[in-house]
């Protein structure tokens, strides 16, 4: 049986992430490939509901801070182990992703979106404000993912969160389910004709997209070991956005390899200073001028025609 060529790209990137640390990769580059598995789940969660569904959301960064703050005060507070406190966090940030999916039913477009960045900014807010149980701008220590764990471990760990991650939605999505999904971002009222319960599967959808986004903080946050605000701000969101589209947002595993990407990229252009970010603007302008099915998705493309013709 010959796998899909997002499949096969995929693999390649999981072997050649599990042989970097063998190859004698240094703690620094292994620490941010780690925060490029975060950033990668949150643009799988992202492309799961924009790419799939046709619903936008910016609220993708705020909900991995909510996943993250419910976490940290899980153990902080009720003396949880790590493990159960990413998946109450997991599931807080879903509950919210139901109720932002109820009451955004009827919603779309800029209305929709908009409807997203005000919940994003009121939970940034709540976090900031609540300086009693936040600790406001300061951030909160988190503990260890594991107790004593080296920094390939946690790169280890990290990678096995985002491929089981990016796993289970890409099997959700080859069932029904992701059938469902794409007739609404195709024809709502016309998968609704068809017999498909556009909201519930609306509601589903927005629900696992940000409770994926809860795992992925509570992960940043017991790996890195502090978190703050900040990870929940617009312009957090405006990076997992433009990785996603980088990647190829129409695919979860293109997405995910986009947020590894441009991760490293940014850190390796760290000496430049905000010049950077111009740059990663630039790229992201390019892509969507000239490869609208993303950088993985477009190259995939290329592969596939030039195979045709040999």
């Amino acid at each position: 049986m010959t796998l899909p060529t997002d499949v096969r790209v995929g693999l390649a990137a999981a072997a050649l992430f599990v042989a970097l640390p063998f190859a004698g990769l240094g703690d620094y580059w292994l620490y941010t490939l780690t925060i490029g598995f975060y950033y990668a789940i949150l643009a799988a969660s992202w492309s799961l509901l924009v790419g799939y569904v046709g619903r936008i959301s910016f609220a993708q960064a705020a909900m991995s801070g909510l996943g993250a703050y419910t976490s940290v005060m899980t153990v902080l507070g009720l003396g949880w182990p790590v493990p159960l406190a990413l998946v109450v966090g997991a599931a807080i940030a879903g509950a919210l992703g139901l109720f932002i999916g109820w009451l955004s039913l009827r919603l779309h477009g800029p209305y929709l979106g908009l409807t997203t960045i005000a919940f994003a900014e009121i939970l940034r807010i709540a976090v900031t404000a609540e300086h009693q149980w936040t600790r406001g701008s300061l951030g909160l220590s988190a503990a260890p993912l594991i107790d004593g764990a080296t920094r390939p471990v946690l790169y280890f760990v990290a990678l096995a969160v985002l491929i089981a991650t990016v796993a289970l939605l890409w099997a959700i999505l080859r069932t029904r389910i992701g059938l469902f999904f794409q007739a609404i971002r195709e024809d709502e009222e016309g998968a609704a004709s068809l017999g498909v319960q556009v909201t519930l599967w609306k509601v589903v959808a927005f629900a696992l997209s940000t409770a994926v986004a809860g795992l992925g903080g509570g992960l940043y946050a017991h790996v890195v070991g502090l978190i703050s605000p900040t990870m929940m701000s617009l312009q957090e969101m405006g990076y997992v956005l433009a990785m996603a589209v980088i990647g190829g947002f129409h695919n979860i595993i293109y997405s995910a390899l986009g947020g590894v990407l441009l991760q490293v990229l940014l850190e390796y252009l760290r000496e430049i200073g905000e010049w950077r970010l111009a740059i990663f603007g630039l790229i992201t302008i390019l892509i969507l001028r000239f490869a609208p099915n993303g950088l993985f998705g477009t190259l995939a493309a290329l592969g596939a025609a030039l195979r045709g013709r040999s």
